[in-house]
């Protein structure tokens, strides 16, 4: 990446510099048959490598469709940075209850609930809405929000 790019005010010379910023050698439209379209080619080139640098380093160089030598995709265990398994709603409710364990409020609150609440907390724990869970258990999506209101508050009070 250049560190030491020319100003986009101030662009009628190419400069080329060595590594440590030192002027190297300054091209000039008209001279050795140097073109203006020639000078905003290499100008626009630089600001192209800048940009993809800045970008490179704030999204990182990691890419999802990556792969290996032997032509195989890298499977997401090999990929750690990439996962988000913090943001799965399952992975989320298990890792809550293994914590909560050791006090055993949130174990004691799910022992609590009868089968068809456990249910209804996996269905909602695996994204599905209100109406498709109403549509198949043949109520209304007003009843499936009650029934969700009333396991909310018996965990509301165990974790008092």
């Amino acid at each position: 990446m250049p560190k030491f790019r020319t100003p986009k005010n101030n662009r009628p010379t190419y400069i080329y510099r060595d590594a440590y910023g030192r002027k190297i050698a300054e091209l000039r439209p008209g001279e050795n048959g140097v073109t203006e379209a020639y000078i905003n080619a290499l100008h626009r080139a630089d600001d192209d490598e800048q940009n993809a640098a800045k970008k490179d380093s704030y999204y990182g160089v990691f890419h999802y469709e990556q792969i290996n030598d032997d032509g195989e995709d890298f499977s997401d265990e090999k990929q750690p940075d990439l996962a988000d398994y913090a943001a799965d709603p399952e992975t989320q409710f298990f890792e809550a209850l293994e914590t909560a364990e050791r006090s055993g409020a949130i174990k004691a609150a799910w022992d609590s609930l009868q089968p068809q609440q456990r249910d209804l907390i996996l269905k909602k724990l695996l994204k599905r809405t209100n109406v498709s869970i109403a549509d198949e258990e043949g109520v209304s999506e007003a009843a499936v929000r009650n029934r969700l209101a009333k396991i909310q508050k018996k965990f509301e009070e165990f974790l008092k």
